[in-house]
């Protein structure tokens, strides 16, 4: 579709009469060819007599809400895109909505401004717009961006491996590249966990100053426990293994990054690594969700 030169057909369902007239008016000069209903039964009968382009429906509405209406919209006209307008922030009714395949909300007061904008985005798209949250599989890295290791090689191994992959040197110097884990497997090639920059840092805690209530550190300490540390097996390091089912959906991957203050998060299918999720992973899917 040519959005520059057809003025597209939309419906607006709000029961806010002063609204409903003034955004009408304001799309009406943007370009777009505007109905308005004022209920949601008023809206399925301007549809099943004209169907537009697209519906801008307003959620919280007396008679059919806006769920509703969408309902009953959904049972004649499956791929008629449809806005929710909010003032609300219902999470129950916005996960109904994408169930109900909007394709996006938008929080009211509106900008006409950025409305007419994403109706462009949306309907200029030769794909399927609608709201549909992505899996974990679609999100994340391989684990083939990761060096491996194994647990019963020594801590000097793992600086060495480190040292290697993460630092490649320039005519300026040296540059740290983005990966900064490792992962750790057994010598079965069953996954453990991830090697973390912290984790060795840890190590040159000295232990008993880090148990003690009087903890003082001085000039040298760093040195002579960076001479201990290097045969230590990496297997001190390991902790319990935090990871998510790939099939999983996003927030719950998200609730073990935050509670366990991960960067980066194993995805595990029947027992094996098939590949990581990371904190700039969701970050991205937040921002690509933000603007379509």
């Amino acid at each position: 579709m040519n959005i520059e030169k057809t003025r597209l057909k939309l419906l607006l369902v709000d029961d806010e009469d002063d609204f409903r007239r003034a955004t009408s008016t304001a799309l009406t000069r943007r370009g777009f060819d505007v109905t308005d209903a004022p209920d949601g039964m008023k809206a399925l009968e301007a549809i099943s007599h004209d169907r537009p382009d697209v519906v801008v429906l307003d959620l919280k509405m007396p008679g059919l809400s806006g769920i509703e209406t969408l309902q009953k919209i959904r049972e004649t006209e499956a791929s008629l895109p449809v806005i929710i307008l909010t003032g609300h922030g219902d999470l129950e009714a916005a996960m109904a909505g994408i169930k109900l395949e909007i394709v996006d909300f938008l929080q009211k007061p509106v900008d006409i401004d950025r409305l007419a904008s994403h109706i462009r985005k949306l309907l200029d798209r030769n794909i399927d717009t609608t709201m549909r949250e992505r899996t974990i599989a679609e999100i994340m890295a391989p684990p083939s961006r990761y060096p491996r290791i194994y647990i019963d090689q020594p801590v000097s191994d793992a600086i060495a491996i480190l040292r290697e992959t993460f630092y490649r040197p320039t005519a300026e110097g040296v540059q740290p590249r983005q990966v900064r884990s490792a992962l750790v497997f057994d010598r079965t090639e069953r996954f453990l966990g991830f090697l973390r920059f912290i984790d060795i840092l840890k190590l040159v805690l000295p232990k008993f100053l880090e148990d003690s209530p009087y903890t003082t550190y001085f000039t040298g300490m760093f040195l002579a426990q960076v001479k201990l540390i290097g045969q230590r097996s990496i297997h001190d390091l390991m902790g319990e293994l935090v990871c998510v089912d790939v099939h999983e959906p996003i927030l719950s991957a998200a609730h073990l990054m935050v509670h366990h203050r991960m960067i980066n998060l194993p995805v595990m299918d029947k027992g094996k690594l098939i590949g990581v999720l990371r904190d700039r992973d969701i970050i991205l899917e937040i921002a690509r969700r933000m603007d379509f």
